[in-house]
């Protein structure tokens, strides 16, 4: 059964058909060839009792007058029956009479060739099947039984036409076995066909996704039903398939339209931004040249020391407010030059390792450590990623305690370039998103009084939003410090 079940659809429907038209007729004929084999042995048995009858009807004056003689005669008159072997009359006193024996030498070979025959009838038959069929019959006289006659005859002519009978039935078999065999192999079309086409096309729809070919179907049977709502399900596959992809591609046309106005207002907003930055630079440039040549003629003709104290006050906020100016210029030109600057493949690991040496030589009071992969390749800007790299390090230099190492560590993450700069020093604030906003600096308070203006990690997170990447502030797990990290995905080689 295993081996069956793993066979073609049209073989085990071939193989099922011959089963059952083959258990059918081979039933069928043994048991016409039992039925055949009964009737031919009493048939023979019939044919003997009738030729006891004749020979004892002749043999009644031999008896009367004792003539063996004459009964022999009578008996060896069965010599022309071949398959008698023995024959003999009885007296009543059940003495012999008379006998006739035939020469069983030739018979006797045929009766052991066949004796395979006579021991399935005898397995198969509620009868008793013997090698030999013996049939007796009184002599009457007067109503007065005189004798009896006994005659024996071998099965060998039996077995001949037994053998002959069953080779027919043999050669008939095969022909039932070939005839179902040819008729099998068509009709189990009617099954098999409509079975290897929903097969042959649920293939091509798993293969191709191609949902718009159908099952043909010419019956109104359970498998024409099944091939109806297999075609029904396509159908409505197709459908929902050709409505999905007429959403999609509106649902493209609204994210592009939608993009569009989005990218056409961003660089309304960056035009503007830098319209309002050279505009306040002009402005303001022009309002403080007019604040510092006015201090400069009261320096000249005042001579009183307090207001040498207010002049001063004056020029340093005159001084911040050009730092201010150029800070908010190179912001606003930065992020407008980001989204036009082109993007090339660069090795990021020898841009950290060459920065890295060059800290080491402007810095040589700081001390610089850490891990550099210098086969880390991503899309960027060379000259944009030493700017966000110089960032982080000035910020790191500022913020770190004296004789403690300043970190910068590049690694590969998972297909994730990781640029991290850390050192020990001042503490991160609770809101540590805030830091990378514009003018936003770690100092509370007093910032105007330098140069550090926030501007640096604005610009950091910028350059690295411009490379599809990200910056986070974390402090330092074990010590009181900041790291800062910047993740760029790599190119893909």
């Amino acid at each position: 059964m295993p081996t069956l079940r793993n066979l073609p659809i049209k073989t085990k429907l071939i193989t099922m058909m011959m089963l059952s038209a083959s258990i059918g007729i081979f039933v069928m004929a043994i048991v016409i060839s039992i039925n055949e084999a009964m009737t031919m042995r009493h048939d023979i048995e019939a044919e003997l009792a009738t030729l006891a009858q004749v020979i004892g009807s002749r043999s009644t004056g031999s008896l009367t007058f004792n003539d063996p003689r004459t009964a022999n005669e009578n008996l060896h008159a069965l010599a022309t029956k071949k398959d008698i072997v023995y024959a003999a009359i009885y007296q009543e006193d059940g003495l012999l009479f008379a006998e006739y024996k035939a020469n069983t030498g030739n018979l006797s070979l045929q009766q052991q060739d066949a004796s395979w025959l006579t021991r399935i009838l005898h397995f198969v038959s509620s009868e008793k099947f013997s090698s030999t069929i013996e049939v007796s019959n009184a002599i009457y006289f007067e109503n007065k039984q005189i004798g009896a006659v006994q005659i024996q005859s071998d099965m060998t002519y039996f077995f001949v036409k037994m053998s002959r009978y069953l080779s027919w039935v043999v050669i008939t078999l095969l022909a039932c076995f070939t005839l179902s065999l040819i008729v099998s192999s068509r009709l189990h079309k009617l099954i098999s066909l409509p079975i290897l086409n929903l097969q042959q096309v649920t293939s091509k729809v798993s293969q191709s996704d191609d949902y718009s070919v159908r099952i043909p179907n010419n019956s109104s049977d359970e498998l024409g039903n099944l091939i109806n709502s297999f075609n029904a399900m396509l159908e409505q596959i197709e459908i929902r398939d050709q409505q999905l992809a007429k959403y999609s591609k509106h649902l493209e046309g609204l994210v592009d339209e939608r993009t569009d106005e989005l990218t056409e207002a961003n660089n309304r907003r960056i035009q503007w931004l830098e319209n309002m930055a050279k505009f306040l630079k002009h402005e303001l440039k022009n309002a403080s040249i007019g604040v510092k040549s006015s201090l400069e003629l009261i320096e000249r003709r005042s001579q009183q020391p307090s207001i040498n104290i207010y002049l001063e006050r004056a020029k340093k906020s005159l001084n911040y407010m050009n730092i201010l100016l150029t800070s908010v210029s190179n912001a606003s030109s930065l992020e407008a030059m980001l989204y036009k600057e082109p993007l090339i493949p660069v090795n990021l690991g020898l841009i950290v390792k060459s920065q890295v040496d060059e800290y080491k030589l402007s810095y040589p009071q700081h001390q610089f450590i850490g891990n550099i992969d210098l086969h880390l390749n991503i899309m960027g800007n060379e000259d944009r990623l030493k700017q966000l790299l110089d960032n982080l390090v000035n910020n790191a230099i500022e913020h770190s305690e004296l004789n403690t190492p300043v970190t910068v560590n590049l690694l590969n993450n998972a297909g994730i370039a990781e640029l991290s700069v850390s050192n020990e020093g001042v503490k991160l604030p609770d809101d540590k998103d805030k830091i990378f906003d514009l003018f936003v600096s770690l100092r509370d308070a007093g910032h105007w009084k330098s140069d550090n203006l926030g501007l640096g990690l604005y610009l950091v997170k910028l350059i690295a939003e411009g490379h599809d990447g990200w910056v986070q502030a974390n402090d330092l797990p074990d010590k009181v410090g900041a790291i800062f990290t910047v993740k760029i995905p790599q190119l893909l080689s």
